[in-house]
């Protein structure tokens, strides 16, 4: 492979970041079929650099804390989507690469960047030699095998399978349909799923398309591997916590569902040894419950009460111990595009411009977050997006809001029906669906019924799209604008809970996914930013750019230091082998 292809294949993940990288290719002039291509970020395409060298912790070993989690949904990295869930996953499994500070990837379990084909459709990666399970038993190939056939199963159906997509066979195994076959045609099907083990510290992958993308995608929990001395079939239920084995920095001792759940320090992680013993999460969706239970030194980390905000930032004590970061995520409320009115454009666009997004941010969120109407930060797409871009279509307008109902069928809410908004019991969501409620009786006189509900109900009523209303979002997984659509938009994506199906949309995502020319793809995916954004609001009342806000114990070290874009739910959570006490 020449140098410029190599630049091409793996150079443009890099240059998909949140804001501009640099990228630093390998530069071997080899044109074998086949060479290795270096991570972005990393200085050579022999050897890789090892993760755990690049983000080692520097405290002191020992202690053991207690932070607020909300309840995961799963502990199965193959199945789940939600932050909480990813948050626990990514200490106790790591996969073949992980994203470094500078979301970068870097190899993690591999032993180093993978070779890909002239063609870019084959990876081959080689694994470090003496992995083991938590268990002892050693980690192999066939277990990151096993790990990406289990995300492909139809019966796991994991909602992550999307990014997945593009490896040969795998689209054609995960249709639901598939659920209903003999074990022997599910059989067939499995064979045909281009991953395999060469040996065992080899992986094959084949792709149908070259995807500019697939090292970064790597580092994600869909593609972990799994103890297949445990979970022996691929479609198999998730064994209890105490069945597992784990790869990563800890492992899980305990669940207590609808409490905590504990982890302690996996000795048998490869890399730089966790400093922590233990970590107990306690399950607390109220967030003022977790500032006075901080407050009262039984935590030594928690999202912060953004409703208490004004108060916190002016506490002697809190106020330095209050830490905001960058954050690359969107919040907005989706909307059910299967339930009728909701698939009529003029009345999500009427529920849009009855939103005062300006009061809301102060009122639910004390000016945490910015005020926004683009589905995609825009830091994300560029291309002169701004936060703002839409708010002449989607933006606060009444009036405008009350005719775009009339039009839909509705003058002054007559006969419409009554929609359900679901939320979390936290006091920001809560104050945010009270604050619509009340907007939208007012400048539209339709009734919404709040139904709050505990995390994982929440999680399990967005996937079975139970709701008309929901309050959620996104935050990115990895940084590419592909992200932000891939599996989520798309017709039959694995992701796509709000019964969206646009052929426009499908149409540019067909083209933009495989597409190795950057500026033309990247135009694409602002395309789609559109429709998601303004017509026909597929992405639903966009609110704002999100920020992350803790309460943080000065004690605890390693968890500010480490907080970037890649926190799932806690200030470095995703580095977590990092934090430590200090005396």
């Amino acid at each position: 492979m020449t140098k410029g292809k190599l630049r091409l294949l793996f150079g443009l993940a890099a240059a998909s970041a949140l804001v501009a990288l640099t990228v630093a290719c390998g530069d071997d002039d080899s044109t074998s079929s086949t060479k290795t291509a270096a991570p972005a970020g990393s200085a050579t395409g022999s050897t890789g650099a090892s993760a755990a060298a690049t983000t080692a912790p520097a405290g002191t070993k020992g202690g053991e804390i207690t932070v607020q989690q909300t309840e995961p949904q799963s502990f199965d990295p193959t199945w789940s989507q939600f932050g909480q869930d990813i948050s626990v996953e990514r200490m106790a499994w790591r996969g073949l690469y992980r994203l470094d500070k500078d979301n970068k990837p870097q190899p993690e379990m591999a032993a180093s960047a993978p070779q890909i084909a002239a063609d870019g459709k084959t990876y081959t990666i080689k694994l470090r030699s003496g992995l083991k399970w938590s268990d002892g038993k050693p980690l192999l190939a066939k277990d990151f095998v096993a790990g990406l056939i289990r995300t492909c199963d139809p019966d796991n159906a994991g909602n992550y399978q999307y990014v997945v997509s593009d490896i040969v066979g795998c689209d054609d195994y995960y249709n639901p349909d598939n659920q209903k076959k003999t074990d022997a045609e599910k059989q067939a099907l499995r064979d045909k799923v281009a991953v395999r083990a060469v040996d065992d510290l080899t992986v094959e992958i084949k792709l149908i398309n070259a995807q500019p993308t697939f090292t970064i995608i790597l580092a994600l929990w869909a593609t972990f591997p799994i103890p297949s001395h445990v979970v022996t079939t691929p479609g198999a239920k998730w064994p209890s916590v105490d069945k597992l084995a784990y790869n990563g920095p800890f492992k899980i001792q305990s669940y207590a569902p609808k409490d905590n759940v504990v982890l302690v320090r996996n000795d048998n992680y490869y890399g730089t040894p966790a400093l922590l013993d233990k970590i107990t999460m306690k399950f607390i969706d109220k967030l003022d419950v977790a500032e006075n239970a901080y407050r009262a030194g039984q935590l030594q980390m928690t999202q912060a009460n953004l409703v208490n905000l004004a108060v916190i930032k002016a506490d002697p004590t809190l106020g330095k111990e209050y830490v905001q970061t960058a954050r690359a995520a969107t919040r907005a409320i989706h909307i059910n595009q299967l339930h009728k009115p909701l698939d009529n454009y003029e009345v999500r666009l009427a529920l849009a411009q009855a939103t005062d997004r300006a009061t809301l941010i102060k009122v639910a969120f004390n000016d945490a977050h910015v005020l926004s109407t683009t589905w995609m930060p825009p830091n994300v797409v560029a291309g002169g997006l701004t936060a703002t871009s839409f708010a002449k279509t989607t933006g606060y307008d009444p009036e405008a809001a009350k005719k775009h109902l009339e039009k839909a069928g509705y003058p002054g809410g007559k006969d419409f029906p009554k929609l359900v908004f679901v939320i979390s019991d936290t006091p920001d969501r809560k104050a945010t669906a009270e604050f619509v409620k009340e907007q939208w009786k007012k400048i539209l006189n339709i009734d919404i019924d709040v139904q709050v509900v505990d995390g994982k109900t929440r999680a399990a009523r967005f996937t079975a799209l139970d709701y008309d209303l929901y309050f959620g979002g996104w935050s990115q997984d990895y940084p590419d604008p592909e992200n932000w659509v891939l599996g989520l938009w798309n017709t039959g994506g694995s992701g796509n809970h709000y019964g969206v199906s646009d052929p426009k949309l499908d149409e540019l995502y067909k083209k933009a996914q495989f597409n190795t020319n950057d500026e033309e793809r990247r135009a694409q995916w602002r395309d789609i930013n559109v429709l998601l954004s303004e017509n026909p609001m597929d992405a639903g009342v966009v609110l704002y750019q999100e920020s992350f806000n803790y309460l943080i114990n000065p004690k605890l070290k390693g968890a500010k230091e480490n907080a970037t874009v890649q926190d799932g739910t806690l200030a470095g959570d995703w580095n977590a082998e990092a934090w430590s006490l200090s005396k």
